[in-house]
C-alpha cells in the first residue's frame, strides 16, 4: 500500500507545518529566529530550517534579515476561501438540522449602508406565520424594529454605530412597541451585548416574536451576520422562549465554526 506509507511519512512534517503556522500567526509582528521556533515546535534547528525553506518556496511563510514571518500567499488563500463560501446554502444546509416541528420560521439577514436589516434567506418549519412574512428575499425593515436587526446593530462597533445614529432623531416604526428614538436603541443595545441575544416582541408584526444573534464573519465586508428564530407570540411560553434562544445561539456557533 504506498499510498497509504506515504501519507503516513508525510504525517509529521505536515503537522510540523501547520504548528509553525500557528505560532507565527500568534505574534504576527515579531520575527522568530530559528532557535525560537526550534524551542517552540521542540523540534531539531535542522528540521525547523527544511520546514521553513519549503514554506518560504512556497511563500506561506518570508524570510527576514533577522527571522520568520507570515508570507502573502496566505492572503491569496484567504481571498480564496472568503469567495468560496456562500453563506446563503450554508444556512440552509445548516437548517436542514434542526426538527422540523419547530413550529418556527429560521431566518437570516444583514446590515445594509444604513439602519436596516436586509433577509437573505429563511426556512419555514410548521411556522403557520401568514402576516408579510413571506415577502421576496432581500426585503428591508428597520433594524431597530426587529431582533435580528438590533442583534446586528449591537455587534457594531460604537464608532459605527455612532455614524449611522448621525443627524437621527427619531427612528421608523412599525407597531406601537417599537423602539423609537436613538437614546432608547443605544439603552436596549446594551442590554443585547449583555445578554448575547436579541428578542423582537411584537415590534414588527402584532402576534409575531422572535429571538435573535449575531455574530462576525469574514464572508462580509462588515463582518456580520444574523439569525434569528420568528413565531406566533401566543405559541412563545416560557419553556419555548428558552427553547429558541437556546437553538439560535446554537445555530450561529454551528455556522461560524463552518464558515
Amino acid at each position: 500500500m504506498p499510498l497509504a506509507e506515504d501519507t503516513k511519512s508525510l504525517s509529521p512534517a505536515v503537522e510540523r507545518a501547520i504548528r509553525l503556522l500557528k505560532l507565527l500567526e500568534s505574534k504576527p509582528m515579531h520575527r522568530f529566529a530559528l532557535s525560537e521556533i526550534s524551542r517552540a515546535l521542540k523540534i531539531p534547528k535542522s528540521t525547523a530550517l527544511n520546514i521553513c525553506a519549503v514554506l518560504v518556496d512556497g511563500q506561506l511563510v518570508r524570510r527576514t534579515e533577522d527571522g520568520y514571518k507570515l508570507g502573502r500567499r496566505l492572503v491569496q488563500l484567504g481571498s480564496a476561501y472568503v469567495n468560496s463560501v456562500d453563506l446563503v446554502r450554508e444556512f440552509y444546509d445548516l437548517c436542514r438540522k434542526v426538527p422540523e416541528d419547530l413550529d418556527a420560521m429560521i431566518q437570516m439577514a444583514v446590515l445594509d449602508e444604513e439602519l436596516n436589516a436586509v433577509y437573505l434567506a429563511r426556512q419555514d418549519l410548521n411556522s403557520g406565520l401568514r402576516l408579510g412574512l413571506r415577502q421576496e428575499i432581500g426585503r428591508r425593515v428597520p433594524a431597530n424594529c426587529t431582533g435580528i436587526g438590533k442583534a446586528l446593530l449591537a455587534a457594531l462597533p460604537s464608532a459605527e454605530l455612532e455614524r449611522r445614529l448621525i443627524g437621527v432623531r427619531t427612528l421608523p416604526t412599525l407597531t406601537d412597541k417599537s423602539i423609537s428614538s436613538p437614546a432608547q436603541l443605544r439603552e436596549r443595545l446594551e442590554k443585547i451585548r449583555q445578554a448575547g441575544h436579541a428578542l423582537d416582541n411584537e415590534e414588527v408584526l402584532p402576534g409575531v416574536s422572535c429571538v435573535a444573534c449575531a455574530a462576525h464573519t469574514s464572508h462580509r465586508e462588515d463582518g456580520l451576520v444574523g439569525i434569528s428564530i420568528t413565531a406566533r407570540t401566543d405559541t412563545m411560553t416560557p419553556e419555548r422562549w428558552d427553547r429558541n434562544r437556546e437553538l439560535v445561539l446554537s445555530m450561529m456557533k454551528t455556522f461560524q465554526e463552518q464558515l
